[in-house]
């Protein structure tokens, strides 16, 4: 694979990225009773997969798109924590411009800066962040409004599996602590 291919597709992921917070709400769970916040579920199938069970997080997932009102509508959580993202890990870092999974995507992606290690738990997280929204989205195709007249069915179920399968590269990277390897996966 060529590095000018990787690029274009770093850039489409990206600007997939952005299109897809344009038109997102936060719509999930809010009219309906005894339903989990969508950031709440996310975190519950990302520790499944962080533990390897893929069915469990495949149950979870299905659970929550039953509630899912449109796909789009979840990718807010790519967003800072300011802006009510999940953020990068549990702890909120101390530039809260930063503290967003699209963020710093993007900047690693451009640069991995010295002392990555110290973030490298707090990447991994949010690697299986990314993992668990593309399975969750994955789980919703067919159950909720893509959004979008030129998303199709198939292109949705493609991108969330390419989700799923990067966020988990990307946290397997993050866990090695190699600034090298990370800056590559996040460019993925």
């Amino acid at each position: 694979m060529t590095t000018r291919f990787r690029i274009g597709i770093a850039a489409v992921t990206v600007m997939m990225s952005l299109a897809l917070l344009a038109c997102s709400d936060s719509s999930f769970g809010k009219d309906k009773k005894d339903n989990k916040p969508v950031d709440v579920a996310v975190k519950e199938i990302a520790a499944a997969l962080k533990k390897g069970e893929k069915d469990k997080a495949k149950q979870l997932a299905e659970a929550a798109a039953k509630n899912l009102e449109d796909i789009p509508g979840m990718m807010h959580l790519f967003k800072t924590r300011k802006m009510e993202g999940l953020g990068v890990g549990t702890t909120p870092l101390a530039n809260p411009a930063k503290d967003g999974i699209e963020v710093m995507i993007r900047d690693l992606a451009r640069d991995v800066p010295g002392g990555i290690a110290k973030l490298a738990p707090a990447l991994e997280e949010m690697g299986y962040h990314i993992a668990a929204m593309g399975e969750l989205s994955n789980a919703a195709v067919g159950k909720a409004q893509i959004g979008g007249a030129k998303k199709t069915k198939k292109a949705w179920t493609e991108y969330s599996e390419e989700m799923r399968t990067l966020g988990i590269a990307f946290s397997k990277a993050a866990a090695g602590k190699g600034g090298q390897e990370i800056k590559i996966a996040a460019g993925k």
